[in-house]
């Protein structure tokens, strides 16, 4: 019996249904840049840009949750909500320090080093867990630290480019933690269950974030909020919902695979929609990083 005829009869997707649900979540999530660059542009601070992103699709998919998941919400474990407000944390400072990070840097190099996040997995598993990297790793880690080098003393050159790069490699750090606690707890859960509690804490955490700073959070003109709805509807349900939807059914390093596709797929949107075009040192340290990317996922 083929692989695929025996994930239909267990009831799991097929090969060919996850790689368009990757293929359609990578797009999403490459539009996040242009809208939160526009949105700046009409002088919207960042804060209130992540936060009004994942309050407005927490309430969109608040109605499907509590409507087909409510017994399944109301079963959750004292670890598993912990686990959640501990995911929705990460979730909030990676939205925090990325779109923060677009107010400094071109989209092409916040791109690129908020999608680094699979080198700091192997760092971090050596250092905590004892877990001794491959050749492979090794070699496609440094590779890709040399890379943010490259691209950190460009960012000397400019103005606060420097603070920018500094905040899309938090941005990374905090994906590394949402991702592993992600594939955790949705064993279980459904993917309703799994995002509407995840976004719910991250708004807060959010929102928190944005009355200790005094960000501003209105009034806005219509065509904002019309950007904060496609924020919530295209990078987010669309984008990292897909995303947090296949981390039950594929390895979390092939989803760190799918996302080498967003510096791509962000710069040409960049270009098209800005002329933003990106700087040498943009290219060669990218070329680094995302071959490092690579190397480091196939040597685990």
């Amino acid at each position: 019996m083929s692989t695929q005829a025996t994930q239909r009869i267990a009831g799991q997707p097929g090969r060919a249904v996850v790689f368009a649900a990757l293929c359609l979540g990578i797009v999403g999530v490459s539009f996040s840049s242009i809208f939160t660059v526009q949105l700046a542009r009409e002088n919207v601070a960042p804060l209130a840009i992540a936060f009004y992103r994942m309050a407005l699709a927490t309430l969109l998919l608040a109605p499907p949750a509590l409507t087909f998941k409510r017994s399944e919400l109301l079963s959750l474990t004292r670890k598993e909500w912990l686990l959640l407000l501990i995911g929705g944390l990460f979730l909030a400072v990676h939205f925090g320090a990325w779109i923060t990070s677009l107010k400094y840097i071109p989209i092409a190099t916040s791109a690129v080093l908020v999608n680094s996040h699979p080198l700091f997995v192997v760092i971090a598993a050596w250092l905590f867990l004892g877990e001794k990297p491959t050749r492979l790793s090794i070699i496609g880690t440094i590779a890709g630290l040399l890379g943010m080098l490259i691209i950190g003393r460009d960012g000397l050159t400019a103005e606060f480019a420097l603070f920018g790069d500094a905040l899309a490699v938090i941005g990374a750090l905090a994906v590394v933690g949402y991702f592993i606690i992600g594939r955790k707890v949705r064993e279980r859960l459904s993917l309703l269950g799994y995002v509407m509690p995840l976004y719910t804490a991250c708004s807060l955490f959010l929102l928190v974030w944005a009355l200790a700073t005094r960000t501003p959070l209105f009034p806005f003109s219509p065509a904002v909020w019309l950007y904060f709805l496609a924020l919530a509807i295209v990078p987010t349900i669309l984008g990292h919902t897909v995303f947090n939807w296949a981390i039950k059914h594929v390895r979390p390093s092939t989803i760190s695979v799918t996302f080498l596709g967003e510096p791509v797929i962000a710069s040409i949107l960049a270009f098209l929609f800005f002329q933003q075009q990106p700087s040498l040192a943009t290219f060669i340290g990218g070329a680094f990083i995302l071959c490092g990317v690579y190397l480091t996922i196939r040597g685990e």
